[in-house]
């Protein structure tokens, strides 16, 4: 996550009028601001017509694409979970066996489920 988030949220600034002002759409603007994500065609003009706007709003422009203090980065996101994957379960189903009457109605002469 960017500072920038911090600093929309303080300015009370919704992303979508970001979105619109810098001509990306809002899904855009989310990746970039939560993800640090750039869009993979000119990023730097994106980046620069970004900051153009902030500081049209009178936000400092300085840190803005910093990563905030605590936010988790992708690759760290889920590194917490400590199940043992070596830990097998026996998922084998217990073996059913047909009914004689089964057998008879459909005309079966032996087990279609043995090996």
């Amino acid at each position: 996550m960017l500072v920038l988030k911090q600093q929309l949220k303080e300015a009370r600034i919704p992303q979508a009028v970001v979105a619109r002002a810098v001509a990306v759409s809002e899904a855009t603007l989310a990746q970039i601001v939560n993800h640090n994500e750039w869009p993979r065609t000119s990023p730097e003009e994106v980046r620069q017509r970004l900051a153009l706007y902030l500081e049209s709003q009178g936000i400092d422009t300085a840190k803005s694409f910093d990563a905030a203090q605590g936010a988790v980065s992708p690759r760290t996101a889920g590194t917490t979970d400590k199940t043992n994957l070596s830990e097998e379960e026996n998922m084998l189903l217990k073996k059913q066996v047909l009914f004689p009457a089964t057998k008879k109605a459909f005309g079966l002469f032996r087990d279609p489920f043995a090996d």
